[in-house]
């Protein structure tokens, strides 16, 4: 019988160390599952901000563009760089359609960034700062013919 009472005890301290390892490693699971949470977390914020600043470039765009057009209201540039840009359509009615093409491949003959370049000014006078990222980024496809 004092052997029995022997094992209790052992038994005992058996099961609360199994209890301990049990634990722990409950533990551990929990904080695993913190940090993928937290990670998570992170990842969303992230992407968030990312939204958040180009909402912010657009109103942005959106802001120098209605600035660009309230001072086309005090400005003669503006009505001489839409002649120059009428000039082609209203030559080409008249019989001067030769001379047009010729203008319009001599245009195209020269370097991208000259292009790019009038086509910018002409852009950011009349408050088109959307059409020029789209430009600049390729999806209005290129100034050159395939």
């Amino acid at each position: 019988m004092s052997f029995f009472n022997f094992l209790g005890p052992v038994a005992e301290i058996g099961k609360t160390y199994l209890k301990g390892k049990n634990d722990v490693a409950k533990a551990k699971q929990v904080a695993n599952i913190i940090g993928i949470q937290a990670e998570a977390d992170v990842k969303v914020a992230g992407v968030r901000a990312a939204n958040k600043l180009a909402d912010n470039g657009q109103t942005q765009d959106h802001n120098l563009d209605l600035i660009a057009m309230q001072q086309m209201e005090k400005s003669y540039l503006d009505e001489i760089m839409i002649a120059l840009l009428l000039v082609p359509l209203a030559a080409s009615f008249v019989g001067y359609q030769d001379e047009v093409t010729k203008a319009f491949e001599s245009f195209a003959a020269m370097p991208d960034w000259y292009q790019y370049l009038v086509i910018g000014v002409y852009v950011v006078k009349f408050g088109m700062r959307g059409l020029l990222t789209k430009l600049v980024s390729g999806k209005l496809g290129s100034l050159k013919k395939v």
